[in-house]
């Protein structure tokens, strides 16, 4: 087991309609002598009316928002554009408000804003050492495996390659989940994030870099998750849908950073960079072939997993229940009317082998349980085909 050091930075707030003490968590963070932030928003949080109460709630503060929301993509020209917006007004935070692609742009321009040097000397693997922007980041999906990291994705706008771009330590000072905020996400949608969350709670369970303290917070996250896609527990839980989806995706994220994601968020994030492929829908259906390798690889925790989703385990090896685990997640897909896959995500067996090579090079995939190289990549991508 790798070496444990715990050091907590953002504050966690996690809690139905907290949005409406989204002032009071920013003003924690302010400059005294100027309350002027950048807001980094999801178009569709205009439509919801997300994004009015988060003024609103920032409004009673007195806090001055600049708002951005043209971010088709977090590329490099989209994280350009926002920098020269929020050094253009002298901002002394940033906020996010929106999922993955928000919080990736809003961090990143956090790190940057007082960096000299070019984009995209960051983009190939220099580290920001100037003092950053505080960065909050008001979560509006449960899925995000960059929340807690040292760590963006980016994309490169030259070539459409996914990279995790390094951040200083502590960029983020708080992270808000509001149940509430998932309400506008259709059925088919939040089950394939929650699948999604799942993935990156079991790649940190089985990851090198786990410890006591990941397997302990990563297991409790895997069971609020599989629960929260389980109609018959939740009635038996009486919690809310919503508020186990933020619980158990807080839960993942944070896990995961203590920890390290793997190689389902290194794949999802390159067929979403260079084919715009929805996130979440790739990593759900490369879940199972996650349990599959951890099966060989990890098979104690794979028979954990098995355990979590129900398994009967009743005469069987620790093997054949690890290689069931997968057949569980697979039919908990597809009773949520969610493909099993990656042809049925609009990719091409081309594509796929393009999406290996970069998620290959992320460092992320130092830390799978074996080594895999981008042809083992290509070949597990192909039996999701």
């Amino acid at each position: 087991m790798a070496d444990f050091f715990l050091k907590i930075s953002p504050n966690i707030a996690v809690g139905s309609h907290i949005i409406a003490r989204l002032g009071h968590i920013v003003e924690k963070h302010l400059d005294k002598t100027e309350k002027r932030w950048l807001l980094v928003l999801d178009p569709g949080m205009r439509e919801t009316g997300i994004a009015e109460q988060a003024e609103k709630a920032l409004a009673e503060r007195e806090i001055e928002i600049i708002g951005f929301d043209d971010i088709p993509t977090a590329n490099t020209t989209v994280l350009e554009n926002v920098l020269s917006l929020a050094r253009g007004a002298h901002v002394r935070g940033v906020l996010a408000l929106g999922g993955v692609r928000a919080a990736a742009v809003g961090r990143a321009a956090a790190a940057l804003y007082n960096e000299t040097g070019d984009i995209f000397d960051y983009i190939e693997g220099a580290q920001p050492l100037s003092q950053p922007l505080p960065f909050v980041q008001v979560a509006t999906t449960c899925r995000d495996p960059a929340m807690f990291l040292d760590k963006t994705p980016v994309v490169d706008a030259r070539n459409n390659q996914a990279v995790l771009m390094k951040i200083q330590s502590g960029v983020c000072k708080a992270v808000v989940m509001d149940p509430n905020t998932y309400m506008h996400i259709s059925s088919r949608m939040a089950s394939s994030m929650l699948f999604q969350a799942a993935a990156i709670a079991f790649e940190g369970y089985i990851s090198t870099r786990a410890n006591f303290f990941s397997d302990t917070i990563l297991g409790k996250a895997l069971e609020i998750l599989f629960l929260s896609l389980d109609p018959e527990q939740r009635k038996v839980s009486g919690i809310e849908p919503e508020m186990l989806a933020a619980q158990g995706g807080c839960m993942a994220s944070l896990g995961a950073s203590l920890s390290s994601p793997g190689m389902v968020t290194a794949l999802a994030l390159a067929c979403n960079a260079r084919y715009r492929a929805p996130l979440s829908l790739v990593a759900a259906i490369l879940l199972p072939h996650l349990a599959e390798e951890a099966a060989h690889s990890s098979v104690e925790k794979a028979v954990t997993l098995a355990k979590i989703l129900g398994v009967d385990t009743t005469g069987k090896t620790d093997g054949e229940t690890a290689a069931l685990a997968a057949e569980e997640i697979r039919r908990r897909l597809d009773s949520c009317g969610l493909p099993l896959r990656l042809k049925d995500a609009e990719l091409t067996i081309e594509q796929l082998a393009v999406a290996a090579e970069d998620a290959g090079r992320m460092d992320i995939m130092n830390y799978t349980p074996r080594s895999m190289s981008s042809d083992d990549l290509f070949d597990l991508m192909k039996r999701a085909y």
